[in-house]
C-alpha cells in the first residue's frame, strides 16, 4: 500500500488523539448530522462516539445557552461561512461548560460545501476568572461610590458649622481688639480657611467621582479673569517676599465661551501651591494663545516657580488623590493632597490637559491647556 493510500487512516488516528475536541458534520444533509467526533470530544462532553454520530450538535445546548449565539451559528452555517463563538454547552450529566467553538466549511473541487469541521476548547476556567474579575470590579465600584457619597454627605455637614465659625471670627475682628487678640483671630481665620478648603476639595472630589460635577459654557472675559486671579494671590506672595509676575498674550480674544469658575479653581490651586512651596525667587503666570480658529481658541496657562521642586520618581503619583510628593511637605506646608487631583479631573471635564515639569530644588512648572469657544462662532450660530 502506498503512503498516499495510508494517509486518510493516519490522519484519522492523529485527529482522534488530539487534546482538542474535533467534530465533522455532514453539510449535504439538511439535518447537519455528526459524521465524526474524536476522543477528546467524548471526554469533554461525556457522550460516547456511538451516542453522538448521526445527531445534530444541538444536543449539547441547554436552558442557559444563549439563543442569540445559536442564531449566529445557524446564520454562518446557512451562508457557509467560518465562525468563532463562545457558547455555553452541557455535558451528558448536565454539567455546564463554556465552549470556544470554531467552525469552518469544507468545499469539494466543484465548490460544493460537503463538511463543517468544528474545533472546540473548554474555556470554563477562563470564563470563571473573567466573571470573578467583573464581580470584583463591580464590588470595588460600588464600594468606591459609597465612600464618595459618604465623603460628600460628611463634608456638607462640616461646611455649615465651619462657615458659622468663620463668620464669628470676622465679627470678633470687627470689634475693639488688642494686637495679641488680633494675632489669635488671624491664626484662627487662617486655620478655618485651610479647613474649609479641604472640605470644599473633598466635596468636589465626591461630585466628580459620582458624575455629579458639570461644567458651564458661558461668555466670559479671559483677561479680566486673569487680573482677578493675580490680585487674589499678590498678597500671599508679598507676605513671603517673593516676586509674582504675570505675562498674558495680547492676542487673547476679549470674550470667550467656557467655564470661568472651573478655570479659576484650577489656576487658584496651582498658584497657591506655587507660592506655598516657594521660599525665595519668584512665581510666574504665563498665558498664551496656543491655537486659534473661527470656532475655537486654545489657551495655555503656565505656572512656574523657583520652589522646592518634585523628585522625578514621584511625579507619576502627583495627581493621585490624597498624595503629596513628600509626607514631610504635608507637615511643613499643610494641605490634603486633593488639589491637583481635582485640577486634573476638572480639566478633563473641560476637554483640557495638565502637564508638569520639575527639578528637585530648582522649581516646578505646570502647564494647563484648555479649549474655549470663540465668541464670534457662537454669535454666528446663535
Amino acid at each position: 500500500m502506498s503512503l498516499y493510500n495510508q494517509l486518510p487512516m493516519q490522519w484519522e488516528f492523529i485527529i482522534s488523539k488530539l487534546k482538542s475536541s474535533v467534530t465533522v458534520v455532514d453539510a449535504t444533509s439538511p439535518e447537519l448530522p455528526l459524521m465524526y467526533v474524536n476522543d477528546h470530544f467524548t471526554w469533554l462532553t461525556g457522550y460516547a462516539y456511538e451516542e453522538s454520530i448521526g445527531r445534530n450538535c444541538r444536543f449539547l445546548q441547554g436552558t442557559d445557552t444563549d439563543p442569540e449565539t445559536v442564531s449566529r451559528i445557524r446564520e454562518a452555517i446557512s451562508k457557509q461561512q467560518s465562525i468563532k463563538v463562545d457558547i455555553l454547552n452541557y455535558t451528558k450529566s448536565g454539567q455546564k461548560f463554556w465552549n470556544e467553538l470554531n467552525i469552518d466549511p469544507i468545499f469539494n473541487e466543484s465548490g460544493e460545501c460537503i463538511y463543517f469541521v468544528g474545533i472546540q476548547y473548554d474555556i470554563s476556567e477562563r470564563k470563571y476568572a473573567e466573571q470573578q474579575l467583573k464581580t470584583a470590579a463591580s464590588m470595588t465600584e460600588k464600594t468606591s461610590r459609597g465612600q464618595l457619597e459618604f465623603i460628600g454627605k460628611l463634608n456638607h455637614e462640616l461646611r455649615t458649622p465651619l462657615n458659622g465659625i468663620m463668620g464669628m471670627i470676622e465679627l470678633a475682628g470687627m470689634g475693639t481688639v488688642t494686637e495679641e487678640q488680633k494675632e489669635y483671630l488671624d491664626l484662627a481665620r487662617q486655620s478655618g480657611e485651610a479647613l474649609l478648603n479641604i472640605v470644599n476639595n473633598s466635596l468636589d472630589m465626591a461630585k466628580i467621582g459620582r458624575g455629579k460635577m458639570g461644567v458651564e459654557h458661558i461668555e466670559f472675559q479671559p483677561l479680566k479673569l486673569i487680573q482677578q486671579i493675580v490680585k487674589t494671590h499678590e498678597l500671599a506672595a508679598m507676605n513671603k517676599q517673593i516676586r509674582f509676575v504675570c505675562h498674558a498674550d495680547l492676542s487673547i480674544p476679549d470674550v470667550l465661551w467656557g467655564d470661568p469658575l472651573r478655570l479659576r479653581q484650577v489656576l487658584d490651586n496651582l498658584l497657591s501651591n506655587a507660592i506655598k512651596f516657594t521660599e525665595q525667587g519668584e512665581v510666574q503666570l504665563l498665558v498664551d494663545v496656543r491655537e486659534q480658529s473661527h470656532e475655537e481658541t486654545m489657551l495655555t496657562f503656565s505656572v512656574r516657580d523657583t520652589g522646592i521642586g518634585i523628585p522625578s520618581h514621584q511625579i507619576g503619583q502627583l495627581f493621585d488623590a490624597f498624595t503629596q510628593s513628600d509626607i514631610s511637605h504635608a507637615r511643613r506646608f499643610g494641605g490634603s493632597g486633593l488639589g491637583l487631583t481635582i485640577c486634573k479631573d476638572l480639566l478633563e471635564l473641560m476637554n483640557g490637559s495638565i502637564n508638569v515639569d520639575s527639578a528637585e530644588g530648582k522649581g516646578t512648572e505646570f502647564q494647563v491647556t484648555v479649549p474655549f469657544g470663540s465668541a464670534q462662532s457662537v454669535y454666528n450660530t446663535g
